[in-house]
C-alpha cells in the first residue's frame, strides 16, 4: 500500500503517530520543553513517527518488536497479518491511562474495514474518547 504524508503517520500497529505529543511537539515548545524535563534527548524530539523512524520511539527502550514483525512479513498494518491479532496487539490494563496500546486493535479494524482516510478523519475523535469519555456500558465512552 502506498501512503501519503499524512497516512504514513499511522504506525503499523494503528496507533496515529500525527496526534501523539512527541510528534506535536514540532510546533509546540511547551510539550517540547515537557519532554525535555522528562528526559528525552532534544535529538529525538519531535519524532517524525514510527514509520520515519523505522520504529525507533523516543520513549520506548530499544527497537519496537511490532514494527519489525510489520517489516519482516512486508505488510503495511498489522491487519493485514494471518496471526492478527497476535499478543503483540493485545490490550493491558497497565498505563492504559497514559499510552494508546489499547487502542491499536480497535484502529487497526476500523483502517481495515473504513480505509484509512476515514480513520484518520476520525482518530483525534477516538482518542478523546478513550482518555476522556465516560463509558456507558452498551453504549461505549461518551463525550461531554
Amino acid at each position: 500500500m502506498e501512503l501519503d504524508e499524512k497516512q504514513s503517520l499511522v504506525a503499523p500497529c494503528g496507533i496515529p503517530c500525527g496526534l501523539c505529543e512527541l510528534h506535536l511537539a514540532k510546533d509546540d515548545p511547551k510539550l517540547r520543553e515537557y519532554f525535555l524535563a522528562r528526559g528525552v534527548p532534544a535529538e529525538r524530539i519531535p519524532c517524525p513517527g514510527c514509520r520515519a523512524s523505522g520504529g525507533d520511539c523516543p520513549i520506548h527502550p530499544g527497537p519496537c518488536a511490532t514494527c519489525e514483525c510489520v517489516q519482516a512479513k512486508g505488510h503495511t498494518f498489522c491487519h493485514e497479518c494471518g496471526d492478527f491479532p497476535c499478543v503483540k496487539l493485545h490490550p493491558a490494563a497497565d498505563r492504559a491511562e497514559v499510552l494508546p496500546h489499547n487502542l491499536k486493535v480497535y484502529n487497526l479494524c476500523t483502517i481495515e474495514r473504513r480505509g484509512l482516510d476515514r480513520f484518520l478523519a476520525k482518530a483525534a475523535e477516538s482518542k478523546a474518547r478513550y482518555y476522556k469519555g465516560k463509558m456507558v456500558i452498551g453504549s461505549g465512552p461518551q463525550l461531554g
